[in-house]
């Protein structure tokens, strides 16, 4: 009985060791936006929809993020990030995500929107606001 409750122990302890999870090693990085859908002018107090689609390129990416910062009064960028883990080996298939984004403007004007950041193709967008 008692060779048996140290065997069990033993066993416990190797399972508990060899579970252990280890740390993830990679970055965050940038991740390229492939589509904005802005409409081409709104209304004062109009909700406008800003749809962002963006993907990774391999199966190495996760937790894409899509952000959408205000720089300036009328200046908007937008920028999508993801965990990059090179140390897999690495599927070949898009990872991607989308959102939509929705912005009430309360003065008329024209609002600018960045898309991508260097090393990706810069885009850029305008809404017109307009009573």
């Amino acid at each position: 009985m008692k060779k048996g409750l140290v065997f069990l122990g033993f066993t416990l302890l190797l399972l508990i060791h060899g579970c252990s999870k280890e740390k993830e090693r990679g970055h965050i990085g940038l991740v390229f936006i492939s589509d904005v859908i802005i409409p081409a002018s709104v209304s004062v107090d109009e909700v406008a929809l800003i749809h962002v689609a963006a993907y990774a390129p391999n199966g190495c990416w996760s937790n894409i993020r899509i952000n959408l910062n205000k720089q300036q009064e009328n200046h908007y960028k937008i920028t999508a990030t993801g965990f990059f883990n090179g140390q897999l080996v690495c599927p070949d298939i898009l990872i991607g995500a989308d959102t939509t984004f929705h912005l009430t403007f309360d003065a008329p004007g024209k609002y600018y929107f960045q898309s991508n950041d260097n090393p990706f193709e810069i885009k850029y967008d305008t809404i017109e606001v307009v009573y």
